[in-house]
């Protein structure tokens, strides 16, 4: 009987090495895809997180020149509308001067 149990436990250690063979080269494998899924979707996250950082910063300096051109426009139209007023000839209810005889014996209702 010593006999027969010694090969049944050397029957069980040679079953339970290769369970354990195969676990081990499962698990490096198991753990070797799952880095490289990580590894892809952390990339496929950093290209969005950087897209939206551009984006985000793409709108904010359109909003900063937005406003200063807005800005800019509105003391261009100032500008420009005192120019016109200071180049206007002053009416206050007159008639033009004569100048230079032209304009004499010709009558204006």
């Amino acid at each position: 009987m010593a006999v027969t149990s010694a090969i049944t436990d050397l029957v069980k250690s040679a079953g339970e090495l290769l369970s354990s063979v195969l676990g081990a080269a499962y698990a490096i494998v198991h753990s070797f895809i799952s880095g490289l899924l990580g590894l892809f979707a952390g990339f496929f996250a950093f290209v969005g997180d950087v897209g939206k950082g551009v984006l985000d910063l793409a709108g904010g300096v359109g909003k900063f020149v937005a406003a200063n051109a807005a800005i800019l426009a509105v003391i261009a139209a100032a500008g420009y509308a005192y120019v016109r007023f200071v180049q206007q000839p002053q009416q206050q209810g007159r008639k033009p001067a004569v100048v230079n005889g032209a304009g004499a014996g010709k009558k204006t209702n």
